[in-house]
């Protein structure tokens, strides 16, 4: 993957860190599918789910959902120190001073007028990288500002060396696995000890992407979802 495709990843799943922020926190990795009794196909899922069901019940005493997932606010501040820390080492090697002008005292002076308006326009191009502004200084807008200098988007900047882009690449591709791995985005497989109920061949469970785990079987092809076998 392109430091661009990371860089991609980390802005275009920002929102969905935030909302994750206040969800219950996901089933452990494998997930519990009833995998020590697979014979009993059904009745193993239908237990898991209805103990879960019970675990989670607002009516159990002493359960109380936590208003924080505090491995997703840890993913959040990582990124924002990983990204603008990038940000600023990069618009420090490659962002232009702005331009400066003396104070025009002349208001005769059309040409200085001319040249103090474009020195401030400079000084305030919206393109350059903020070491002081709060609302610019967060893990999205960092990344958004750095795919600018990936891509060679004009502005106030030289462009990258190739050094300053291997060294994008490293933090960025960084940022973007604990993106998947908070989201829960990369798809996993782990291989059980329980043999397939039917061919005793070696079971592998997939899993922890967000999307139901899967148990399958490598001798026979049979296939779990949890709902029924294929």
């Amino acid at each position: 993957m392109t430091t661009a495709t990371h860089l991609h990843t980390v802005i275009n799943h920002w929102t969905d860190l935030q909302q994750a922020l206040g969800t219950p926190q996901a089933d452990a990795w494998p997930p519990v599918m009833g995998i020590a009794r697979l014979h009993d196909h059904l009745r193993a899922h239908e237990d898991a789910v209805q103990l879960r069901a019970l675990e989670r019940s607002p009516d159990q005493i002493g359960t109380t959902a936590a208003p924080l997932r505090v491995t997703i606010l840890d993913t959040m501040t990582s990124l924002d120190a990983q990204l603008v820390d990038a940000a600023d080492y990069i618009a420090s090697a490659v962002q232009r001073p702005a331009v400066t002008r003396p104070p025009v005292t002349n208001r005769s002076d059309t040409v200085g007028l001319q040249l103090a308006a474009l020195a401030l326009a400079d000084t305030a191009d919206p393109r350059r990288w903020s070491y002081t502004d709060p609302r610019q200084r967060s893990a999205p807008f960092a990344a958004a500002w750095l795919l600018g200098r990936v891509e060679d988007a004009p502005g106030p900047f030289r462009m990258l060396t190739g050094v300053q882009r291997d060294e994008l690449a490293r933090v960025t591709g960084r940022a973007a696995r604990a993106v998947d791995r908070a989201l829960e985005m990369a798809r996993q497989t782990q291989a059980l000890e329980r043999p397939c109920p039917h061919c005793r061949g070696t079971l592998h469970i997939e899993g922890g992407d967000g999307r139901p785990p899967t148990v399958r079987c490598r001798g026979c092809g049979r296939k779990w979802t949890g709902e029924v076998a294929a």
